[in-house]
């Protein structure tokens, strides 16, 4: 059996998809393919986060549904389970599991039961393996559609976890990315003790190998004194490179948005991240045009990530989703929020230049990548990192010789 999968949204998605596959291939006697065309077996798996994401998952479910009829098509994730009637209006044919039963996708597809706390052993022809550890949020952001669709949080066994990392380490990745829906809320018992967030990651870097562990997206809130005690002592093995969603640089659109910090308490923490470690790579997601933000609260987020010293910015509009508070409220001009982008993409791009340029003269350890054709990789501070020679697969040490817009060129030492 030709299956084709196809994966939309965050890490969390990727690994489940991957899961599936191994799943797949291994029980299911499948062959991935590149192409729906060639497919017996097409699985989508869906992300709602914003209308846009909606919107090209639907675009490539009726690709499939009109170009491949003969494939049988099944449609899973965020967008299965909050919209599963806009899915069987693009293919009525398509078999639409919600994240509710993508934990029994694999057995419904024909395949033998997974063992308790099975994990994936490989990542494809990825050079760095995700390891999901959490999954689920029960928050109520205002904007935010994810509570309904993954509103259970759950955390995976510590043993499991571990297993799944030391066996992935074994296989020869070098480098393990941390991922949950809210990554920081990961909690179990473990030997009659509670293990945190934090507790995992002290156990983790704990693990023999050649190998270093970087998180996804985490709060602030997160970003404890036992975290950075934890992150700032790990000599190296933790990627100083953090993912810290500000949202916006306004206290009253932080209140509006129902986030649970002020922009004075994101900074504060974010200054002593920095003193700890100096060399950090620090990112975040902004949402511009949220309803009821003003120029000067555009304005305060525009100097705030400026004066706090980013690295780099994931930046959207907002995205009304049916069902959330947000969505009722009156939105920003269009006109407004384009102006607002084409500004903030400006510092996005500022940021993203002086962050390379930084490094210039300087070593980074390279995980080593391909991309179109080009030899390149990922430093530990998350810096792109176009390389003189193939040093071979996995991690290199590199010297910076310049900066290139937002990518660095260097030698592979």
């Amino acid at each position: 059996m030709k299956v084709f999968l196809h994966t939309f949204g965050c890490r969390v998605n990727q690994y489940e998809t991957e899961s599936l596959r191994e799943s797949l291939e291994r029980d299911g006697g499948a062959r991935t393919v590149e192409g729906f065309e060639e497919a017996d077996l097409c699985v989508v798996n869906t992300c709602t986060v914003t209308r846009a994401a909606d919107q090209d998952a639907l675009r490539l479910i009726r690709r499939i549904a009109r170009r491949n009829p003969a494939a049988r098509l099944v449609v899973t994730g965020c967008l299965a389970s909050r919209a599963p009637e806009d899915i069987r209006a693009a293919a009525p044919e398509a078999v639409i599991v919600g994240n509710e039963g993508k934990l029994g996708l694999a057995e419904r597809l024909g395949c033998a039961p997974a063992p308790a706390g099975a994990g994936i052993t490989s990542f494809g022809a990825r050079a760095r393996a995700d390891l999901k550890v959490q999954d689920g949020c029960n928050l109520s952001c205002a904007y935010c559609i994810i509570p309904s669709v993954r509103p259970e949080l759950s955390s995976r066994p510590l043993a499991d976890v571990l297993d799944e990392a030391r066996g992935l380490v074994a296989r020869g990745y070098q480098e393990v990315v941390l991922c949950g829906i809210r990554l920081g809320r990961y909690l179990v018992e473990s030997g009659g003790r509670r293990v945190d967030f934090t507790g995992l990651l002290e156990r983790l870097l704990a693990l023999p190998g050649d190998f270093r562990v970087r998180l996804s997206s985490f709060e602030i809130t997160d970003v404890t004194d036992r975290f950075l005690d934890v992150a700032a002592g790990s000599g190296g093995r933790l990627c100083p490179s953090f993912h810290l969603p500000l949202q916006s640089g306004s206290d009253a659109v932080l209140r509006r948005m129902r986030r649970w910090y002020s922009a004075g308490l994101f900074a504060r923490r974010v200054s002593e991240l920095k003193s700890r470690i100096p060399r950090a790579g620090l990112f975040s997601d902004v949402m511009v045009g949220f309803p009821g933000e003003c120029e000067e609260d555009f304005e305060r987020t525009l100097a705030l990530l400026e004066s706090l010293g980013f690295c780099g910015l994931h930046i959207f509009p907002f995205s009304a989703r049916a069902g959330t508070p947000a969505a009722r409220w009156e939105p920003v001009p269009e006109p407004v929020v384009r102006e607002r982008l084409a500004r903030i993409r400006a510092l996005d791009a500022r940021l993203r230049h002086a962050f390379a340029a930084r490094a210039v003269g300087h070593k980074r350890r390279v995980l080593v990548e391909s991309a179109g054709g080009r030899l390149e990789g990922t430093a530990e501070d998350f810096l792109r990192v176009t390389l003189d020679r193939d040093p071979g697969p996995g991690l290199a040490w590199t010297q910076v010789l310049r900066a290139s817009g937002p990518e660095a060129l260097a030698n592979v030492l």
